[in-house]
């Protein structure tokens, strides 16, 4: 293949993941849809990363990112209905954070309830991309992603006035960094396994890129302890 081949078929697997997205919360299928959602977005990951382009994949994977929550954001607030039935924990996380929401208290602004839930997400998407050079994590990312929009498009329908804000004030600071950190460490722990399946070089580490993704975690909680308590005023302050 050449350079630009290789590079245009990653190019175009992000670019339809929104339709394959959308197929899968038209379809109906909870398990589905989040397997539609990644495949697309893993392919081309894997595809970059077997021909040396780390820099490429890391984009790749979060523009993939930035694609899923705004498709996912958009297709909840416009069909909630479907989406109370398709998304997996999404009605149970709305019903979670709504008392958040409405009053400032709750796991979200509580360090000793959010920390372990942080701490068990981190280490079950790191096993997963070091087992299985990230085909799980991926899923695993997709199906968290799902329901953050879920609950981002409920906030989108409680604020009328203002949705378009509501619904990016909705992804909180602290949870798009934490996003950014799991993505980039799913992209960094894909390529030892990928590299021998492949039976090539094992790529030397980015010790800087896996620091930075290891303090994006700990900015996330140190930023959610901060912010947390007071969000929940400015969201409903949209209302």
């Amino acid at each position: 293949m050449t350079s630009s081949g290789a590079l245009t078929v990653p190019i175009v697997l992000v670019a339809l993941s929104p339709l394959a997205v959308a197929a899968g919360f038209a379809l109906g299928v909870p398990w589905l849809l989040p397997v539609l959602a990644a495949a697309p977005a893993y392919a081309a990951m894997a595809l970059l990363l077997s021909t040396g382009r780390r820099g490429a994949a890391l984009a790749a994977m979060l523009v993939w990112a930035l694609a899923l929550g705004a498709t996912m954001t958009g297709l909840c607030a416009f069909d909630p209905v479907r989406a109370e039935r398709v998304v997996i924990h999404g009605p149970a996380y709305w019903e979670e954070m709504r008392p958040w929401l409405e009053t400032g208290v709750g796991r979200e602004s509580d360090p000793s309830r959010f920390l372990p839930q942080h701490a068990l997400h981190a280490a079950a998407f790191i096993a997963l991309s070091l087992l299985t050079a990230s085909a799980l994590s991926v899923l695993f990312g997709a199906v968290l992603m799902n329901y953050m929009a879920y609950y981002v498009a409920q906030v989108v329908r409680l604020s009328p006035a203002h949705p378009l804000l509501a619904g990016l004030l909705g992804w909180h600071p602290w949870s798009v960094v934490r996003i950014v950190s799991f993505v980039t460490l799913g992209v960094l722990l894909a390529e030892p396994l990928l590299a021998r399946l492949m039976g090539r070089p094992r790529p030397a580490p980015s010790r800087v890129l896996l620091s930075l993704a290891v303090c994006g975690l700990l900015v996330d909680a140190l930023m959610k302890g901060l912010l947390a308590p007071h969000w929940a005023a400015v969201l409903r302050g949209l209302r």
